[in-house]
């Protein structure tokens, strides 16, 4: 793993609020944030990397100087984004969605307690039941 897909890593991780996330989705939406966010992305990982070489704890790095700050809020939002619903608005404000499987693995999905619209585990008419708990 590049240093640059393991600093992304490790931000998106405090982003989502996970000890890690996905390996492989992770090197995708790494590819897909540099295609759309181009240098935006290499000056958020580098302050980030900056300011936890510097000792600071990785989210209050980011809740108190990435988010808030007029020049790497913007892009850290774009990156939250893009785990929490797959897609990626691109310069012209136009959302570009991943494939089905990203779509599928968004974190929205899991964070409200449902299944993404078209997936559904279920048998026909399961609906119509209590869920089992």
């Amino acid at each position: 793993m590049s240093a640059s897909l393991a600093s992304f890593a490790k931000l998106c991780a405090v982003l989502v609020g996970r000890k890690n996330v996905p390996d492989d989705l992770a090197q995708v939406y790494f590819h897909r944030a540099r295609i759309e966010l181009k240098d935006q992305l290499d000056a958020v990982l580098g302050r980030f990397d900056d300011l936890v070489r510097a000792g600071r704890d990785p989210v209050l790095a980011v809740r108190s100087d990435l988010l808030p700050d007029a020049k790497f809020g913007a892009t850290v939002k774009v990156i939250l984004l893009l785990w929490y619903i797959g897609g990626i608005q691109n310069a012209t404000g136009d959302w570009v969605m991943g494939s089905a499987d990203q779509y599928y693995r968004a974190l929205v999905w899991e964070d409200i307690g449902a299944h993404p619209p078209t997936l559904s585990n279920g048998y026909y008419g399961h609906w119509k039941y209590p869920p089992e708990i």
